[in-house]
């Protein structure tokens, strides 16, 4: 399109690209439109709507109008360059669309490991936060510090390696500036949480919008509404037009407070029975395996959606394995405000019914909005999830009630998050004989 013979280059915030070497053929590929209905417009919207890519010079991604490829290159490059402060999803975002444009990439000059030669090969990035939290369950509030730093690393062509490195000390006895070292009861070994290997995984392109993960990571399947725990084992993703298609399996590796509470009736599986080993039991295999399946398509850039399945294999919880059908979706309402949620359902006959309905206002904590804010309503059944990703530090499964959050910066990189539930157990006699229906989740962070 002759018309467009200049861009706006304000979304790269830290590249200066030239393209007066392209030729007239690729010329003619980067300034052809990409439709509006492109899964990749949607993707790009998402980015800028959690702050990763920053948009046009009056911070606007300008959707009502025609993008072309020439300028989803540069924003693409925009979000690789934030990639540090993205969630898992968006991560996982960013790589697929640098595997579907990155002809465009390549015409442009910014082949990005050419671009990051100029830099260190490897990165350096975490928060420091300090946290307070305190459940349904009563008791004291628990107090934590956690330092986490992510290490990644570029090792050519597409490829990265990542690395992230865990260290915590909480009390509940000591009050908000104290100090105490303790573990977490991985199946039927306590783990040190300083300087614990959170994750560690290789990332990278094994074909034309193939994207492959290997190690210890965080699935992205449906935004990690079913299946957030982190797993031992392969992920696959692959984009064809405005579907994704993603699979994964492998062993859970989480802590066994955040799968079942056996001290806690509010939530334990099945009805009765824990998901890792238990004193006095004679089932000692502590293996969690887990795989899942799921299709997302992007109806427009303003509304995506999601099914997903997953079955986990737990000889403790379930005689035969978990499984679970679920569903999500996102719809945009106006430029600061989302509805989103999603439904899963059981197969064990106990409490097999989880969903959750929000509505969110200015996207992430971690975009780079001022404030934002989100309330919405949930119910989580305990034989309806893996693990979830819209549970806070503050409440578990086997919960029902309404949940608000407020987030605000003071700078780029301090904000503060808090997270409030309103509700009480799903099980009536656990719920009748604790009173208190209330938690909360506050976490002061400094991001570097």
């Amino acid at each position: 399109m002759k018309n467009k013979k200049k861009v706006i280059l304000s979304v790269l915030s830290t590249l200066i690209i030239s393209t007066s070497a392209a030729s007239a053929a690729a010329a003619n590929q980067l300034y052809s439109d990409v439709a509006q209905d492109n899964w990749a417009v949607a993707a790009v919207t998402k980015l800028t709507n959690d702050g990763i890519v920053t948009g046009y010079g009056d911070g606007t991604f300008r959707g009502d109008r025609a993008i072309t490829r020439y300028e989803m290159a540069q924003m693409i490059a925009s979000a690789r360059t934030h990639s540090e402060k993205a969630s898992e999803a968006d991560k996982a975002l960013i790589q697929r669309l640098s595997n579907e444009f990155s002809d465009e990439l390549n015409s442009l000059g910014i082949r990005m490991q050419n671009v990051e030669k100029k830099t260190d090969n490897v990165k350096v990035s975490g928060i420091f936060a300090n946290k307070a939290m305190k459940g349904i369950t009563g008791g004291n509030t628990w107090w934590e510090k956690e330092l986490f730093l992510n290490v990644d690393g570029d090792v050519g062509d597409g490829w990265k390696l990542h690395g992230g490195l865990d260290w915590k000390w909480g009390t509940n006895t000591k009050g908000w500036n104290g100090e105490e070292s303790f573990s977490d009861l991985y199946g039927t070994s306590n783990k040190e949480v300083n300087a614990m290997i959170y994750q560690l995984y290789a990332q990278g392109p094994v074909g034309k919008g193939l994207t492959t993960t290997v190690g210890l990571f965080t699935p992205s399947l449906q935004e990690g509404v079913v299946g957030n725990a982190r797993t031992k084992g392969v992920e696959l993703d692959y984009n064809i037009g405005k579907n994704t298609l993603r699979a994964y399996t492998g062993k859970v590796y989480e802590k066994n407070g955040d799968l079942s509470s056996p001290w806690s009736d509010g939530f334990i599986r099945n009805g009765n029975r824990y998901d890792f080993y238990n004193d006095g039991s004679t089932r000692d295999d502590t293996t969690l395996r887990v795989n899942g399946f799921s299709a997302e398509h992007v109806f427009t850039p303003k509304t995506a959606a999601g099914i997903g399945y997953y079955r986990l294999k737990s000889p403790n919880a379930y005689d035969s394995r978990l499984g679970i059908v679920a569903l999500n979706a996102r719809q945009k309402l106006d430029d600061n405000l989302d509805l989103v949620g999603f439904y899963s359902h059981g197969n064990q006959g106990h409490q097999d019914n989880a969903y959750d309905i929000k509505f969110v206002y200015n996207g992430s904590p971690w975009g780079s909005n001022k404030w934002g804010s989100s309330i919405g309503y949930r119910y989580l059944g305990a034989d309806a999830l893996i693990l979830s990703s819209v549970v806070t530090g503050s409440e578990k499964p086997g919960s029902k009630g309404m949940e608000a959050s407020v987030w605000y910066h003071f700078t780029k990189n301090i904000q503060m998050q808090n997270y409030f539930f309103f509700g009480k157990a799903i099980d009536a006699d656990y719920a009748g004989s604790h009173p208190n229906h209330t938690a909360f989740f506050s976490n002061f962070i400094f991001a570097f």
